[in-house]
């Protein structure tokens, strides 16, 4: 019994010596920041960051009195990229909390002249978020980010969201466009792609009568292609049809969309299970990239008027193969013309082993006269729930 006093007192005076949660901060003391735009003043060279502060009532659903502004937007102006906190403070009544940032917008002219300042002071910070998603946008950045979007009422997850649903759904979007993944490129051959982003219409809703609008398209923040970056800088663009060849060719495709003209009518497929190997050679002394892609092809739309006979499902087999295999090698060949190495090949040959590679690695853009040898397999294995088009009466 004395053994078991003692020990509760031993116990008390321990958690005397204890501090409670001392750093804790309430969330009524702090700015969420859920999305960030940033620019560079092409005259006096000044950063100018976009914060959007969460609003937490507004974002819950509202039993009335009006509707409220689910973010606020402060615009910051200053000499350095360092500088931006100390005049971010100057009108935030609260603290920056910037771990809970969506997405990350840049603009086409501060991408075009470089993001190594901005990615170094970046990845100095303890708390970055390397995982957030980046946007390059050719529309005015003070449109974009007074831009209020439908659905999600949160623009910054709005557009993580938009990144997410289309990698799956279309395949025109790699999930693989985050700032780690530029990142990551800095310092290699390497091109990396980002997603570019703009304004759809030509009306400007920056006020909450948004939600009062039935026309969801109009003046919605909508992806419109991709940004080829060497090391930190824009050095071109991709339309968006031809993101779905680059994502292909890449080996990030879940899926994929293909129109054909079978027999003078339209025929629209989804390839499905796709599985891309690749593989770098050397032949007479000549580099020479294959690719090898099979599929699965789902029949989305038939607008022939004959028979879905097995004759006719080999038709439509060709006519994709064949039309894939012709614009993936135009899309291929116009990337060599603009001397963009998209898919590392020059990495790739820097690493081979042999004498025949040492010839070619000697050659100053060895991989600029690379061969390129594409071929597609694919099946249908879904063909919709009618096997005949209706002919109507005769």
């Amino acid at each position: 019994m004395k053994w078991f006093t003692r020990k509760n007192i031993m116990i008390g005076v321990c958690l005397c010596c204890l501090t409670g949660c001392w750093d804790k901060v309430e969330i009524n003391q702090l700015a969420i920041g859920e999305l960030v735009g940033a620019d560079m003043d092409p005259n006096t060279h000044k950063q100018i960051v976009y914060y959007q502060i969460a609003n937490p009532e507004a974002i819950a659903t509202q039993k009335g009195g009006g509707i409220k502004s689910p973010v606020y937007t402060y615009r910051v102006q200053a000499s350095s990229i360092a500088e931006l906190g100390i005049k971010t403070a100057d009108i935030l009544p609260r603290k920056l909390f910037p771990d809970q940032y969506q997405s990350e917008i840049i603009t086409e002219r501060y991408a075009r002249q470089g993001l190594n300042p901005f990615l170094n002071f970046y990845e100095r910070m303890y708390n970055r978020r390397s995982n957030l998603y980046l946007f390059i946008t050719d529309s005015p950045l003070s449109d974009v980010m007074m831009t209020y979007t439908s659905l999600e009422r949160l623009p910054g997850r709005y557009l993580r969201s938009l990144i997410e649903i289309q990698s799956e759904s279309t395949g025109r979007v790699s999930k693989k466009s985050r700032v780690k993944d530029l990142v990551e490129n800095m310092e290699s051959s390497i091109l990396t792609v980002m997603p570019m982003l703009s304004i759809s219409g030509s009306k400007l809703l920056s006020t909450t009568d948004r939600y009062e609008q039935i026309n969801a398209n109009q003046g919605n923040l909508i992806l419109s292609g991709g940004a080829v970056f060497k090391h930190d800088r824009m050095i071109g663009k991709l339309k968006l049809k031809q993101m779905a060849y680059y994502i292909l060719l890449k080996g990030e495709s879940n899926l994929f969309f293909e129109s054909l003209t079978v027999n003078g009518r339209k025929v629209d497929l989804q390839a499905t299970k796709l599985k891309v190997h690749n593989h770098l050679y050397i032949v007479s002394g000549v580099p020479v990239w294959k690719v090898d892609i099979s599929t699965r092809l789902v029949i989305i739309n038939n607008e022939q008027k004959k028979d879905l006979t097995l004759e006719n499902l080999t038709e439509i087999i060709e006519a994709f193969n064949r039309q894939v295999q012709e614009k993936t090698t135009d899309f291929y060949q116009d990337t060599i013309r603009k001397e963009w190495d998209l898919f590392g090949l020059e990495d790739k040959i820097k690493y081979k082993r042999g004498k025949e590679w040492k010839a070619v690695q000697k050659q100053k853009n060895a991989w600029n006269q690379t061969k390129f040898q594409f071929s597609v397999k694919s099946k249908i294995t879904d063909i919709g729930e009618i096997i005949n088009p209706y002919k109507g009466v005769k």
